[in-house]
């Protein structure tokens, strides 16, 4: 891939969402197509704004009382 091809890669956030007994945990992964047609999977810390709009998402459906 020359460095000019690199701007129209294509990638995917991934946010991952349970909830135990007391609050919601988050996992983000970063989804990179490769060349082969497949994804290369990433860790990626959740953005505080990220939460923040799950959890309030996720109050006005009803789901979860914290």
């Amino acid at each position: 891939m020359t460095h000019s091809d690199a701007r129209y890669q294509t990638a995917y956030r991934i946010t991952y969402i349970t909830l135990d007994d007391v609050q919601l945990h988050f996992e983000t992964e970063i989804a990179i197509a490769d060349g082969d047609g497949g994804l290369t999977l990433q860790q990626s810390a959740t953005p505080p704004a990220e939460r923040r709009a799950l959890r309030e998402l996720i109050q006005a459906q009803g789901q979860a009382p914290f």
